[in-house]
């Protein structure tokens, strides 16, 4: 046996190189999501975390391990936030590495709660290990809730490297898959130790979580068999995606420039060069620069160009009607207040706009400003073109459109919250998703791919295709399996032509939602209590 040098073990012991090690932990396992999917780091990260908590002095010093991983985890994986900063550099590039600190500090506070509750509440290795997967799951189950709520970054994420291992999302769900994936991922912690027995319960542990994933798997296994995907015979999706930089998408000079590109788009030939023959058009988030429903003149050009029998569904900023404020004594002209939504729009060859969709769940920071008062004396605005937040519409809304099937319109992000795909003001079930999104803020890096992945999984466990229309990419039709059938590269300027998949019978996870997730939790907890009274309680001796 080599033994250390003082130096070395000193600095191994030391409170700053624990912390280093956490964040550089946290970094690798990020890169087992999209688009890398570097899963062996994710065993790397959550088991090298695991050993940094069981060999913590103190609750205070694993909840600090625990931040440091997460504050890893969250810079790397949402490095491409900080793109958007550059989209208007001269007034917002200096806040970028501030904004891009706090919000991975802040992010990682919820490692940081799983670590410290791991260490507090748990005192044996397998304990240990179980309490981990269960207030890991937990804290992100909290992230996706608390405050706005950013559910992005989960462990089950992972799953979606393929098509195969992304079918148990469908009874599992992402939450329930991401308890999995740590079970699994943080179990070679065990085996890391220098007592034999120790080492051997290890590997039993090991191979159990093993087993489970390759259940998964089987389960996942089991649904392919039977993926054929009908479609609906008279609906023919054309989408537009027309690739315009952020930077120049609200210049004023080149909002007809913009307007005829995606008419040219919308009109020109298929693969096959014949004529467009769609029955819905499909333009992504903001895809007018404009007011299209007080806009009479833009309007009717893009009624006149439609083919007949045809409708555009676009997103497009719309006004609301304006708010009377209280009048001044003395004066009779009062005050008004107009507000503005990021919307949904419909439009048909009369020309008349309809507005279907106000999106519910606003960006904080991007669509509206927190604590606007305060943040503007600091020289802080929201990233958005305008001075007038976007206000929130009334909620989740299935829509109807003549001979269309029901379909839940979904704006940019709003699409990671499964728990708000479904509502109260959503009269029947939808049977397919429509994301609109605009992920031209964040150009080639992880996001749009992180995002597309993302809908794949909503895909799978709702048993719904998503038809996803995005400016610059990565705009998708993908089936109810969370197969991309049609997909246009980010930056690229084109079309898919597609049929709409139907939506396949209601999956386990549709049916129960959260009740699988808290069903798995029970279970990790039961077996936590009784690896502690296993410890606790004094060993027969042997006769």
């Amino acid at each position: 046996m080599v033994s250390l040098p003082i130096p070395v073990l000193a600095i191994r012991s030391s409170l700053w190189f624990q912390l280093l090690a956490a964040a550089v932990l946290g970094a690798a396992a990020a890169l087992a999501l999209a688009p890398l999917y570097l899963w062996p780091l994710m065993v790397l990260g959550y088991a090298g975390l695991l050993l940094l908590v069981q060999g913590s002095a103190s609750t205070r010093r694993a909840f600090g391990h625990g931040w440091a991983f997460g504050t890893g985890y969250f810079l790397v994986g949402l490095h491409w936030v900080g793109h958007a900063f550059m989209v208007d550099a001269e007034r917002f590039a200096w806040l970028m590495p501030f904004a891009l600190l706090a919000l991975a500090a802040g992010l990682g506070l919820f490692p940081a709660l799983a670590a410290a509750l791991t260490r507090a509440l748990a005192a044996s290795a397998i304990g240990r290990w179980l309490a981990f997967t269960l207030f890991w799951g937990l804290t992100e189950w909290l992230r996706g809730s608390l405050l706005t709520g950013f559910p992005w970054l989960l462990s089950g994420h992972v799953w979606a490297a393929s098509d195969f291992s992304l079918q148990a999302a469908a009874y599992l769900g992402a939450s329930g898959l991401g308890l999995l994936a740590v079970l699994a991922a943080a179990a070679p912690a065990l085996m890391l130790t220098v007592d034999p027995a120790a080492r051997r319960r290890g590997i039993a542990v090991n191979a159990a979580a093993l087993v489970l994933v390759a259940l998964a798997l089987l389960s996942s296994q089991a649904r392919l068999p039977a993926a054929d995907v009908d479609h609906h015979p008279t609906v023919r999706l054309r989408l537009v995606q027309a690739g315009i930089p952020q930077a120049d998408k609200w210049r004023p000079e080149l909002r007809d420039r913009h307007l005829a590109l995606y008419l040219n788009l919308s009109l020109g030939p298929n693969a096959e060069g014949k004529p467009p023959d769609f029955s819905h058009l499909i333009w992504p988030e903001t895809a007018t620069p404009f007011f299209l429903a007080n806009d009479g003149q833009r309007r009717g050009i893009i009624a006149r160009a439609l083919p007949g029998g045809s409708r555009l569904i676009t997103g497009s900023p719309r006004r609301g009607k304006a708010l009377a404020g209280s009048a001044n004594s003395g004066n009779s002209a009062r005050q008004t207040r107009v507000k503005l939504y990021n919307s949904v729009l419909t439009l048909a060859g009369d020309g008349v706009a309809g507005a279907i969709y106000d999106k519910h769940h606003l960006v904080p920071f991007g669509e509206y400003l927190p604590l606007r008062g305060v943040l503007t004396r600091l020289g802080v605005d929201k990233l958005a073109h305008g001075a007038v937040d976007f206000s929130p519409g009334p909620g989740p809304r299935v829509v109807r459109l003549g001979e269309l099937p029901p379909f839940r319109p979904l704006i940019c992000y709003e699409i990671i919250f499964p728990r708000e795909i479904f509502g109260e003001n959503t009269a029947g079930a939808p049977e397919w998703l429509l994301n609109l999104t605009n992920d031209a803020w964040f150009g080639d890096s992880f996001g749009p791919h992180q995002h597309l992945a993302i809908a794949r999984i909503r895909a799978v466990e709702l048993g719904l295709p998503v038809v996803r229309a995005a400016n610059t990419g990565i705009s998708a039709v993908i089936d109810p399996f969370g197969r991309i059938g049609g997909q246009l590269p980010l930056a690229a300027a084109g079309v898919i032509d597609s049929r709409l998949p139907s939506a396949l019978p209601e999956t386990l996870y549709r049916r129960f939602g959260d009740a699988v997730f808290v069903l798995l939790c029970s279970l990790l907890t039961g077996l936590i209590f009784l690896a502690e009274i296993r410890r606790i309680l004094p060993r027969r001796p042997l006769p």
